[in-house]
């Protein structure tokens, strides 16, 4: 026997307990906790007999970035549990594609972001062509782990005025069909972008009946909440919270207090915030009294730095939902709850919330767990002795489970019968830790297991091995999209003048989000080289290759090429046969390239602009152009800045009352944030059409416009009293919710 052979036969508790220290060995663990010879594995001697230890699974992020692990297939979905049930002991899955796939049923999803749009498309194939989400639930049971539904317990989308131009572009029927079971702010007029009120017993039945029907139909063991939004639409912390049954909640004890118009002392709030969690607790309740009958679970995750409170979105400095109390202590004397999960934070404030935490817990028998970038750093020793489960979260490229083997890597493991062992060493070879030669790489490429194929890809780039260029593109024809993916991406490294056209030939094939992206990436990294095929690309039959060519030509348009790339773009953009969405991409490509083009190009481009946005068939085309207009504004001439202006109010203007545009509800936004670019001249309109009383829709729409912006990916928070002021001096009658 081997030595290779050997390690197969190390216990777990060796390899925890530091006898098979080669465990650490490849761990992303910094030298201060290693100290000079495996210092950590040493200190883990005392560990118990069978380490505990859960996986997190985010699909969002797996079926976007394509460096981490891959959930694109029912292969690559098993294998990941696989290398984890046998290389880590994982007990428990927390699938985040069960959420997913309920944004999928439940959610409208509209095309107005591009690339989010495309994303949700690649999913919806994923979840009901190759059925990723029963995948993921089987393999997790085969591999003797639970698998837990991972889902939002505020996360209901958000209003496309906000989506549109927000993270998502996608909101749920409950919150479409009934936007009075939204948390409102305190003139009832702003819905909160995210949650659905549990203050409406009808609201929480028909969450509650989804959930257990996603529960059963899917063989769930359980179901986990985070309790942020992702959103940042809220303008301050105390914004929303003031639906009816809260006020009448809130009254009981304070019944001459009026929550929405006076100043409330400090205990006031408190008790205002823990009227929302009322409602929330007793959401969780009837939960927890229909999963019992069906045997599951109820975990939920508490805010490590603020476990009383939900969580904000990550780096977010509040919560987008507001302040909601969190009476874990009531869930766990209660036993609604079965398990409490501290999030990340700073380790000093996981620690002190967990010595909180299993005060209660232990009492009660409700199981602790916490998310851990290493769980095998020695400072959560004592928690795991104390019953304390770690997660790893393999979305973030440091987790603690890096490895695929505990098995010593050597120049054998190529040709090892173990799959995990192959990947490992060509992960070796990635990171520069061991050498091999690109033919042997090249053999890996047609490995019988997927994970090793499309790592050799990766590697095959990383080698720079110009020799083994066919070898690349002909991964993209493998019958494994994150094979496929992996090798478009790698020819952005490595390729050849010919690489273009086997691009243009596996997007004929696999014209799916990630790929798409890839191939977008790698034509860009080939520059002039493949300009002649992307301006005929552009004018291909298949879509893919056509959506690849425009989004590409707009990257080589910043550079020298600008006058070669703008016709095309140009006549893509006024071809009304074409697709909706190549026309939007070849439109924000030009947009992109303002200040590259001729002077003559600029005014062309400015005509054509106003006269989509005011005419163009297609909506989505029209906004797009709206949305464009702003950016010439300050670049262009007197007159065109007036004609401008016109083609904006005009547009503006078809949102008032009576406005039966399918995008009634958020198209108004694009045209709103177009006139605030043109600054003062802009503002002055809109406060024109504020002021006015004939019209009371335009008269609220400019007033939000101006008074209520957006937010995208950052919080930009005013104060309560100025919002209040604001209000009090500027809005106009609330009008009502439009679909």
């Amino acid at each position: 026997m081997n030595h290779v052979e050997k390690m197969d036969h190390v216990s777990r508790r060796e390899l925890i307990s530091g006898v098979g220290s080669v465990l650490l060995t490849g761990l992303k663990i910094p030298r201060s906790v290693l100290g000079a010879e495996h210092k950590h594995a040493t200190s883990l001697r005392k560990a118990p007999e069978s380490f505990p230890l859960q996986v997190f699974c985010g699909t969002g992020d797996h079926l976007w970035r394509r460096q981490i692990e891959p959930v694109d297939s029912p292969a690559t979905i098993n294998a990941m549990l696989e290398w984890m049930s046998e290389t880590y002991s994982i007990s428990r899955l927390y699938w985040r594609g069960g959420q997913t796939m309920m944004w999928d049923e439940h959610f409208r999803i509209g095309p107005e972001k591009l690339l989010a749009y495309d994303w949700t498309l690649w999913k919806h194939h994923l979840y009901h062509d190759l059925k990723i989400n029963e995948a993921a639930v089987s393999a997790a049971h085969k591999h003797k782990m639970e698998a837990f539904l991972y889902t939002g317990l505020f996360e209901f989308g958000v209003q496309p005025d906000i989506g549109v131009i927000g993270p998502y572009p996608f909101e749920d029927e409950i919150r479409r069909e009934h936007p009075q079971w939204c948390p409102v702010d305190r003139w009832g007029e702003r819905r909160c972008p995210g949650p659905v009120s549990f203050c409406y017993p009808q609201a929480r039945k028909l969450i509650i009946d989804r959930y257990v029907k996603n529960l059963k139909q899917y063989n769930y063991d359980g179901i986990c909440f985070y309790t942020y939004v992702e959103n940042c639409g809220i303008l301050y912390e105390d914004e929303f919270g003031f639906n009816q049954p809260i006020i009448e909640e809130f009254n009981k004890r304070f019944p001459n207090v009026d929550l929405k118009r006076d100043q409330l002392t400090q205990a006031q709030k408190l008790h205002w915030y823990a009227c929302r969690g009322k409602f929330t607790t007793d959401f969780l309740c009837e939960l927890k009294a229909e999963l019992s009958k069906q045997g599951k679970k109820l975990s939920v995750i508490i805010d490590a730095k603020n476990p009383d409170y939900v969580q904000p979105w990550w780096r977010q400095t509040i919560a987008g939902s507001g302040k909601i109390k969190m009476d874990w202590r009531l869930w766990v004397r209660k036993r609604i709850v079965d398990e409490l999960w501290v999030q990340l934070a700073p380790t000093k404030n996981q620690h002190e919330t967990l010595e909180i935490l299993q005060k209660e817990c232990d009492q009660y028998g409700v199981k602790l767990t916490v998310r851990a970038i290493n769980p095998f750093e020695n400072g959560w020793k004592p928690y795991i002795e104390s019953g304390v489960t770690p997660v790893a979260v393999i979305t973030w490229t440091r987790n603690g489970i890096e490895r695929f083997t505990h098995r010593q890597i050597n120049d054998r493991s190529f040709s090892s019968s173990d799959w995990k062992v192959r990947l490992q060493a060509l992960t070796d070879v990635e990171s520069g830790k061991m050498k091999t030669t690109s033919e042997q790489v090249a053999e890996l490429a047609k490995d019988n297991h997927v994970l090793v194929r499309r790592r050799a890809m990766f590697v095959l780039a990383s080698m720079k091995a110009k020799s083994q260029i066919t070898t690349i593109e002909a991964g993209m024809f493998d019958k494994e999209s994150s094979v496929r993916i992996a090798a478009a991406a790698a020819l952005a490294i490595v390729h050849r003048k010919e690489s273009g056209l086997r691009i243009f030939d596996a997007l004929k094939k696999d014209g799916y989000f990630q790929m798409k992206l890839a191939a977008v990436e790698a034509l860009s990294a080939m520059k002039k080289q493949a300009l002649p095929l992307l301006l005929e690309g552009a004018k291909e039959t298949n879509y893919a290759v056509r959506e690849v060519s425009v989004r590409t030509l707009s990257n080589l348009g910043s550079g020298d090429s600008t006058e070669e790339v703008f016709p095309t773009l140009f006549s893509t953009v006024v071809n009304e046969k074409e697709d909706e969405r190549v026309r939007c991409h070849a439109l924000t490509g030009l947009v992109g390239l303002r200040q590259n083009i001729s002077l003559k190009h600029q005014i062309k481009l400015v005509k054509t602009l106003m006269n989509l946005a005011g005419t163009a068939p297609s909506v989505l085309v029209q906004l797009r152009a709206a949305w464009g207009l702003g950016y010439f504004y300050l670049p262009s001439m007197p007159t065109e800045r007036a004609e401008i202006i016109n083609c904006l109010v005009d547009g503006f203007k078809k949102y008032g009352d009576g406005c039966e545009r399918s995008d009634a509800a958020y198209g108004w936004r694009l045209w709103g944030n177009s006139l605030l670019m043109c600054h003062e001249t802009g503002r002055r309109q809109l406060e024109t059409m504020r002021v006015q009383k004939n019209d009371k829709w335009l008269a609220w729409l400019a007033y939000e416009t101006m008074y209520l912006p957006h937010r995208q990916m950052k919080m930009e928070l005013i104060e309560e009293q100025k919002a209040i002021e604001q209000h009090k001096n500027f809005a106009p009658p609330f009008p009502g919710y439009r679909k």
